[in-house]
């Protein structure tokens, strides 16, 4: 007799993995800044890094970590075109703990060997800045908190600047914690004013909370949609 038939189940395995992220201006020996800017949703780290690259100034280092999950940016077509672009995401709501679990260890990582190599070669820590765009700035937040709660870097010194650029602030993460973490930060949010994600409800959605968590929001507008501006860009790494 045959076993009977087992009811499907999911199971969970812990394998290493490879991340990869890009970077741009300031050698580690001439950091005095280092920006960890994270990608929006369906983005690469090569391609989000690329218009920080002529407006970097000389004494900053960009760092642009890329999400574990890659995909192809188009639908299946017959001539096979839907391979030539590919994007990332940091998470979705599938096993949505363990990708955020996965992120973070992958982020710390990437900070730490960035830092000390800074550190190594200059003999000081560089200023710590943060930027994150789109589905990229509720990851730069809890990032963030992470980073308060469990430096990885060697360094408490506070988070300097922090650049929420067209995205809601995370959900997941309590005000006290963003109290504490941006404690002694410039916290500057960003929205163009033709962007297809935000409106005026946004807008003042993010400043009643930023009331709540009693942190000063600088607010900064654009003419435009839902992209990076140089411009602005330029005036924010300064």
């Amino acid at each position: 007799m045959s076993d009977p038939q087992s009811p499907v189940a999911i199971h969970k395995l812990t394998v290493a993995r490879t991340s990869r992220y890009a970077t741009a201006g300031a050698s580690h020996n001439n950091a005095e800044r280092l920006w960890i800017v994270f990608h929006g949703y369906g983005e690469t780290a090569a391609g989000f890094i690329a218009p920080f690259a002529n407006v970097t100034p000389p004494d900053t280092r960009i760092v642009a970590p890329e999400g574990l999950s890659r995909f192809y940016a188009q639908m299946p077509r017959a001539d096979g075109s839907h391979l030539e672009q590919t994007g990332a995401t940091w998470l979705t709501r599938d096993d949505r703990d363990d990708d955020l679990r996965d992120a973070m260890a992958m982020l710390h990582a990437v900070v730490a060997r960035e830092h000390a190599a800074i550190v190594h070669s200059r003999g000081t820590a560089p200023r710590l800045c943060l930027l994150g765009f789109s589905q990229g700035v509720a990851m730069s937040m809890r990032f963030a908190v992470d980073l308060a709660n469990n430096p990885s870097v060697g360094s408490s010194a506070p988070l300097a600047t922090h650049v929420l650029w067209a995205g809601g602030l995370a959900h997941d993460v309590a005000n006290d914690a963003l109290r504490n973490t941006w404690r002694e930060s410039t916290v500057a949010a960003v929205l163009g004013s033709r962007d297809q994600f935000a409106n005026d409800t946004t807008r003042a959605a993010m400043r009643d909370r930023m009331a709540e968590i009693g942190v000063r929001l600088h607010e900064h507008t654009f003419d435009g949609g839902h992209r990076l501006h140089t411009p602005l860009l330029r005036e924010l790494l300064a």
